[in-house]
């Protein structure tokens, strides 16, 4: 069964990581009832984003047990952010968006971030024929793409792609393998991800 992998033993990495998310939740939450006026409209938003962010933690978790995506959870996340960014763009116009707090959610710019990373990961899987990257990958990173908008995926790829690096070269050196190893990516996304959304609320 797939959800056994909450009976199984956490690694030190695992508990690092898990750690590291509920310190950044921990965040979320003070920038929200501490350094914003406190609103009905800024609950809701805090109980959606604390929703997500609890759909990629699992994403992240589940992607370093079993080193696959979630099929069920990742298309309904990504469909779903698809058809709040769709209903927010037919509602208000191209350049228009929601405000929260300092951030804009700008369904524009979440639709061109959303092509890009959909794209490149794509290209990816296909040049690789699903070595380096897999199709769930290529969910998460559109998933990412409805959240972040194209002003951030920079910033994004930059966290992502250095935190798995030195992921990488500390299993490397622990397994004294380089060639061949594998390890997760969904978590180093959803780090990203988070880090992103933290920085610009």
């Amino acid at each position: 069964m797939k959800y056994q992998i909450f009976k199984t033993k956490c690694s030190i990495t695992e508990k690092v990581f898990l750690s590291i998310l509920g310190i950044l939740l921990l965040i979320l939450t003070f920038k929200f009832f501490f350094l914003s006026n406190f609103t009905l409209q800024n609950l809701l938003f805090y109980i959606v984003i604390v929703a997500i962010f609890l759909a990629l933690t699992f994403l992240a978790y589940f992607d370093f047990k079993k080193m696959e995506v979630h099929s069920t959870l990742s298309l309904a996340l990504m469909l779903l952010l698809f058809a709040s960014n769709l209903s927010i763009f037919l509602a208000l116009g191209s350049e228009e968006g929601i405000k929260i707090n300092n951030w804009v959610y700008i369904p524009y710019q979440n639709f061109l971030s959303t092509l890009i990373l959909g794209s490149l990961f794509q290209l990816t899987v296909l040049l690789s024929k699903e070595k380096a990257l897999g199709q769930g990958d290529v969910r998460i990173a559109i998933i990412v793409g409805l959240l972040i908008g194209y002003n951030n995926i920079i910033y994004w790829s930059y966290i992502t792609v250095f935190s798995a690096l030195f992921y990488g070269l500390i299993i490397a050196y622990k397994k004294k393998k380089f060639k061949g190893l594998k390890i997760p990516f969904v978590p180093f996304m959803v780090l990203g991800t988070m880090i992103v959304i933290l920085i610009n609320i």
